[in-house]
């Protein structure tokens, strides 16, 4: 039996909520244009939306908007209630968009304590096991702090990250971390 309790470090933005699907639907309807979320093959939104999409990317009604990532709120929840794991969800975000960030949690996951989100823009400076992110940005610099970061798989980071555990989904993400941290059934029931 493992008593450790390791620290998972969670993404908001495209692996708890969709962003990019946001984006996109923002965009669309902002300007009549019929782009798909699977087009967004950059990090860098410009190259394929052009300058505009500064005027939808950056609202906070966009933040409060968007619909979780499927199988995401069930499986954070099981996660964080099996008592198993140090949560926190560490978001990047401009001041203008946490309140929204802020309400997103608390509509879709209402037992997560909010002095469990911490924004900041450099997340390989927050201490954790493990850090579940789609922005390689993210994934290379936490990499290099001896913690052990998780690629969520989006179009904009599939052929990047050789070497580095990827999940395709969060029921990937569930198998995947109760594998790594050894927690079996019964110890996820307790």
């Amino acid at each position: 039996m493992n008593n450790k309790k390791y620290t998972l470090l969670i993404d908001q933005d495209d692996v708890l909520a969709e962003y990019i699907k946001g984006v996109t639907k923002a965009y669309n309807e902002k300007y009549h244009t019929c782009i798909s979320p699977t087009e967004c093959v950059s990090w860098n939104l410009y190259q394929v939306f052009g300058e505009e999409v500064d005027t939808v990317m950056h609202e906070p009604d966009l933040f409060r908007e968007l619909e979780p990532v499927k199988d995401a709120i069930e499986v954070f929840e099981r996660l964080y209630m099996s008592g198993q794991f140090e949560m926190y969800i560490v978001t990047a975000a401009s001041a203008t968009c946490v309140p929204a960030k802020i309400e997103w949690i608390k509509e879709y996951l209402p037992f997560f304590p909010i002095d469990r989100v911490i924004v900041c823009h450099r997340k390989y400076m927050v201490k954790g096991d493990f850090l579940l992110d789609d922005g390689m940005h993210n994934i290379e610099e936490f990499a290099k702090t001896g913690g052990k970061p998780i690629i969520f798989e989006r179009p904009h980071n599939k052929q990047k990250g050789e070497g580095i555990l990827r999940v395709k989904g969060w029921l990937d993400f569930e198998k995947l971390i109760m594998e790594l941290c050894e927690i079996n059934e019964e110890e996820k029931a307790i």
